[in-house]
């Protein structure tokens, strides 16, 4: 992670343009380690010496990484005060949005393959309108760093005004979960009251809804097709002070 005192004029221009304010965090690609960076590079020669054509197109499949492409190395996520700017993993250009606007999913995976653990995939999905969509993955350093982040930032810009909103009477639909001043209603199993809901909980890449008379969860929705996670379960803890939300 860096936090350069300059940032590059097509981003400070891209910045100023979306009235982002100040610069608080960047996150430059990450790098390969000793180990496998060796080991891509002894697989390269081999295949360069003995099987040309091979060797060309695992170079090209190399160049993704910052470890052997400059222009992939001078990448960066720019976290500022209202929002954000993310140059994407393939591909050029570079996409900005504001905290206000943006819905933000989350998705984080890990496999076991014979019973070890693979390493943990990072997948934030950012859309707004008129700024259109971008993926930000673990190909960023850190990420268990700048996802907190990224909701935290979200639920800071619109968990009020959505609160407010509720309280006064209206419905704020988050996937196949929806909250109102009344309870939370599925799509699955219609409405659950306020004072009925026992805990909401996250595990295992789902959030589950505990009603009090049933061992079992009442609901239970996928992180991943909930948009901006922190600003529902901020709302929960709210509208319910005894729920265990978290």
């Amino acid at each position: 992670m860096t936090t350069p005192p300059l940032q590059p004029s097509e981003v400070a221009a891209l910045a100023a343009r979306h009235q982002l304010g100040r610069l608080e965090k960047a996150f430059a690609p990450k790098r390969l380690g000793k180990m496998l960076f060796a080991l891509h590079v002894y697989t390269l020669l081999h295949l360069s010496v003995f099987f040309l054509v091979p060797g060309l197109l695992f170079f090209r499949w190399l160049r993704r990484y910052p470890n052997f492409s400059r222009k992939q190395a001078a990448k960066r996520l720019y976290l500022f005060e209202h929002g954000l700017i993310v140059q994407p993993q393939f591909g050029s250009g570079m996409t900005a949005f504001r905290w206000e606007s943006v819905k933000l999913y989350q998705d984080i995976t890990q496999l076991f393959v014979n019973g070890l653990p693979t390493p943990t995939k990072y997948v934030y999905s950012v859309a707004a309108p008129s700024y259109g969509g971008a993926e930000i993955t673990e190909f960023y350093e850190n990420p268990e760093t700048w996802g907190p982040l990224l909701q935290e930032a979200v639920l800071l810009a619109q968990g009020p005004a959505v609160l407010e909103a509720i309280v006064e009477g209206g419905t704020i639909d988050l996937g196949s979960l929806s909250l109102s001043r009344t309870g939370i209603s599925s799509t699955k199993n219609g409405h659950l009251p306020w004072s009925a809901v026992k805990e909401i909980s996250v595990k295992g890449g789902s959030v589950h809804v505990m009603k009090f008379d049933m061992p079992s969860p009442w609901s239970t929705a996928t992180v991943s097709g909930i948009p901006n996670l922190y600003v529902f379960l901020a709302i929960a803890r709210n509208l319910t002070p005894a729920v265990e939300a978290g």
